[in-house]
C-alpha cells in the first residue's frame, strides 16, 4: 500500500474528510502530535494529503510559530496504519524546500507510539524531553 498513493497539497475538502475519521484529540490515530499549548503561537502552516484514488488516507502538516519553529504532524487513517504511509509522509514533508529552510523542527509523540519514534529518529530528530502531558518531545536542527 505504501506505494499506492499520491501526495498532494491538502485542500479544505481533504481536511474536512479527515475530520470524519480522526478527531483532533484522538491520539490513537495520530502518528505525531502538534503541541496544543497556545504559547507556541502557531501562525501558519502547510498541509499535504495522501490519496488512494480519491480517498484521503493520511494528512501531514508543518505548522510554524511566531519564531519560525516548525511543528511536524501526521495523521494516518485507521485501516492504513503500519503500511509505511506515515514514514513516507514525514519524508515528503521534510523534503519540501520551505521545510528544509527551517532552522528548528519539533514533534510531540505519544510514548506508546514506537513507530513514530523510530520515524523521527531515522529522520534526524532527537528526543529532548517531555511535554506537560507526558508526551515525548523531539527536535531536529537545520541539516547542513
Amino acid at each position: 500500500m505504501a506505494d499506492d498513493f499520491n501526495i498532494v497539497v491538502a485542500s479544505p475538502r481533504h481536511l474536512s474528510l479527515v475530520e470524519t475519521w480522526a478527531g483532533r484529540n484522538e491520539a490513537t490515530h495520530t502518528l505525531l502530535k502538534t503541541p496544543r499549548d497556545p504559547s507556541h503561537g502557531t501562525s501558519s502552516g502547510q498541509y499535504w494529503a495522501a490519496l488512494n484514488g480519491q480517498e484521503v488516507v493520511a494528512i501531514a502538516s508543518i505548522e510554524l510559530n511566531s519564531e519560525h519553529v516548525g511543528y511536524v504532524n501526521c495523521v494516518v487513517k485507521p485501516g492504513y496504519l503500519r503500511q509505511g504511509i506515515g514514514s513516507r509522509m514525514i519524508e515528503y514533508v521534510l523534503s519540501q524546500p520551505s521545510v528544509k529552510n527551517l532552522a528548528h523542527l519539533h514533534a510531540v509523540v505519544d510514548p506508546t507510539n514506537i513507530a513514530a519514534q523510530k520515524i523521527l529518529n531515522k529522520d534526524g530528530f532527537s528526543r529532548v524531553g517531555n511535554d506537560e502531558n507526558g508526551n515525548l518531545e523531539f527536535a531536529r536542527h537545520a541539516q547542513k
